[in-house]
């Protein structure tokens, strides 16, 4: 009797743990024995507010792929290499760039092209971490103890980095053409608003140059360059 009740107890323990084991039991106990309750809260502690004076032209944006990577090397008395602890952040980042309407601006009409220099673009910082994208990673070397140290230190330093990284003249080049766009579509909409100073001035293209360009400080060089944007200017 005892070993048919320890039988019984074995086999029915076994078509338990399958059942729970398969999608169905999991679901089954999901279902009926678990709860879940997730819960959002937002907490709001405003410290600055700044007006920018409706002097700011926004220009571009670029979403770049970062990694940013910190190594701490060490050894002892310069003779006994200790390890390189490596620390290492992968994200999305949304840069904006701008530029400032009270900066200089030069404009000239040649031959029906109105040739634009505009002000600098700049970098709109802080640019925004898509979260959601983060990925991190942080390996100590052989004889050091300081991965989490080696991380916390690169996160608290990842805004600075991205800072100067947002100003580097390779991200201004990538934003420049769609900048360009974006200056000469302004210079139609507001400096030329009305079509009858269009037709009056002869301008039918607009030609955007930024001032560290070298057709800036060259006339002649600026009359050769493309349109940045042809206007349909229609005769009354």
């Amino acid at each position: 009797m005892a070993l048919t009740i320890l039988a019984a107890v074995i086999i029915g323990g076994i078509v338990l743990w399958k059942a729970v084991d398969s999608g169905f039991g999991l679901k089954w106990l999901a279902e009926h024995f678990q709860k879940q309750t997730i819960t959002e809260v937002f907490r709001e502690n405003v410290k600055r507010i700044v007006s920018t004076n409706g002097d700011v032209l926004e220009l571009a944006t670029l979403e770049s792929e970062e990694t940013i990577t910190k190594f701490d090397s060490k050894t002892l008395f310069d003779v006994v290499y200790l390890g390189t602890t490596e620390s290492e952040i992968r994200s999305m980042v949304v840069y904006r760039y701008h530029l400032k309407l009270s900066d200089e601006w030069h404009l000239e009409v040649q031959d029906g092209r109105c040739i634009v220099v505009a002000p600098l673009i700049r970098p709109s910082q802080p640019p925004a971490i898509r979260t959601e994208t983060v990925e991190k990673k942080s390996a100590a070397g052989w004889m050091r103890f300081n991965a989490a140290e080696n991380l916390a230190t690169l996160e608290k330093g990842l805004t600075a980095i991205l800072e100067v990284r947002a100003g580097a003249p390779s991200k201004i080049r990538s934003v420049r053409e769609a900048s360009r766009q974006s200056v000469a579509k302004f210079v139609k909409q507001w400096i030329l608003k009305e079509p009858t100073t269009q037709a009056q001035s002869g301008i039918r293209e607009i030609v955007v140059i930024f001032p560290d360009e070298t057709a800036a400080k060259n006339t002649a060089e600026a009359s050769k360059l493309p349109a940045t944007l042809t206007l349909e200017v229609k005769a009354d």
